[in-house]
């Protein structure tokens, strides 16, 4: 009779557990990469006094009730958010998040709603540090080490000189002789100041156009097809099917002595497409039967900049963006994914942490959309994966687990109050 009691007892402590695992998912039906968790149970068998055989051989065993075999945790996939944090990230697809604490311990989480710190590291709202693959001058180095994702606030960004500039134009070949067309550009000196450059087409009796350039209003040299600066202008002429014939490569050289002590030593006008394999690109400046006009202008330099922010959001490599006041970008870092040969054997440490364990094995770290690895969705969480209704359910299921084992327990006092009476 006493086997009896602890087979109910056990029953409810099963109930009871079930009861709390399911409270814990619903707590967390909010939390941030949350995976809910389940109750696997085993049955309990024991021998009364030693092996019990029947007639037929078989051995007697009397159940002892239930024990909790395992909680398994529900790694599946969870809806994603959107995020208005620049920092935010929710992993699509296989790993989990590294960071460390301030001793330099690795962690792994599904929960990427990340902040920066006074610092500037990119941090988890427990403090622990996102690691990832620092950028060297916007480069992620081959065999970089894994280390804390930094922003650095407050950097500013050194101005770049402009070197080449490109016209993608067209000059009308129906506009009579002595018709001016000029295409303006802003280019950049050493010290980041910008200046106007402003090429001048003068059509010609014969077709052709003579070009001449200026910087901010004052005249500028050239150098054509490698050759000495001159003030000269530059004869541009055209095929009769409107494509650039000559100049095959040209060069603007500003008058230093406007730049107030920067330099700007020449600006090259990239009059044809990049080269195939073989021979010459397509020319940028045509000479169509149509209105003369600049379809697009580019160039390499910019002034200096101050950092106001990050990106809108990492990529699906994870690359981290700096941007400038400038309008430029640069490489930061690249958070990094870590994978387990058996996710289900990692220990959950509170604070949406993983720890590393004998049973799930070393962590594989490596980038995004590698080795198996999942993607990043940028500016974005996900959300738990708890299931309310079945949750629900499930605690249905154990409070008539709890009743039906209670209702044993009470048949067993009722049944010992009968045998008193009876003595």
């Amino acid at each position: 009779m006493g086997f009896s009691f602890s087979t109910a007892l056990s029953g409810l402590n099963a109930s009871s557990e079930t009861i709390s695992v399911s409270g814990n998912n619903i707590a967390n039906a909010n939390t941030v990469g949350f995976k809910s968790a389940s109750v696997s149970f085993a049955d309990v068998f024991t021998n009364s006094s030693g092996i019990r055989l029947n007639g037929a051989g078989t051995a007697l065993q009397l159940g002892k009730g239930v024990r909790i075999s395992d909680t398994p945790v529900n790694f599946s996939q969870g809806t994603l958010n959107l995020s208005d944090s620049a920092t935010s990230a929710a992993i699509e697809g296989n790993g989990f998040f590294v960071v460390s604490d301030q001793q330099g311990a690795l962690y792994y989480t599904r929960a990427g709603d990340f902040s920066l710190d006074k610092s500037g590291n990119v941090v988890s709202p427990s403090g622990h540090k996102v690691q990832g693959y620092t950028a060297i001058n916007g480069t992620i180095p081959p065999g970089a080490s894994l280390t804390a994702l930094t922003v650095p606030i407050g950097e500013t960004m050194a101005p770049v000189i402009t070197s080449e500039v490109t016209f993608r134009m067209n000059l009308n070949s129906k506009d009579p002789a002595a018709t001016e067309f000029h295409s303006l550009v802003q280019v950049y000196d050493s010290k980041g100041a910008s200046h106007k450059m402003d090429l001048a087409f003068t059509k010609q009796a014969d077709g052709s156009y003579l070009m001449s350039a200026s910087v901010d209003g004052n005249a500028a040299t050239t150098s054509v097809n490698g050759g000495a600066a001159s003030a000269a202008p530059v004869a541009v002429t055209f095929d009769s099917d409107g494509q650039l014939t000559a100049p095959t490569s040209l060069a603007v050289i500003p008058d230093p002595a406007q730049l107030d002590g920067a330099t700007l030593p020449s600006v090259a006008i990239n009059l044809y497409q990049p080269a195939p394999p073989v021979g010459t690109g397509a020319p940028n400046i045509t000479n169509y039967a149509s209105s003369s006009s600049v379809a697009s202008t580019s160039q390499n330099g910019f002034s200096s900049g101050e950092l106001i922010g990050l990106a809108q959001s990492p990529d699906q490599n994870g690359a981290l963006y700096a941007v400038f006041s400038n309008g430029q970008r640069r490489l930061l870092g690249q958070m990094a994914l870590a994978t387990f040969n058996s996710q289900a054997g990692l220990r959950r440490l509170g604070n949406n942490l993983y720890g590393e364990t004998i049973s799930s094995g070393q962590p594989s770290i490596g980038t995004p959309g590698s080795g198996g690895r999942g993607t990043i969705a940028g500016a974005s969480l996900e959300a738990s994966n708890v299931d309310i209704a079945t949750e629900f359910t499930n605690l249905i299921v154990a409070q008539r687990g709890f009743q039906a084992n209670s209702r044993v327990i009470t048949t067993i006092s009722q049944t010992l109050q009968d045998l008193l009476q009876i003595s």
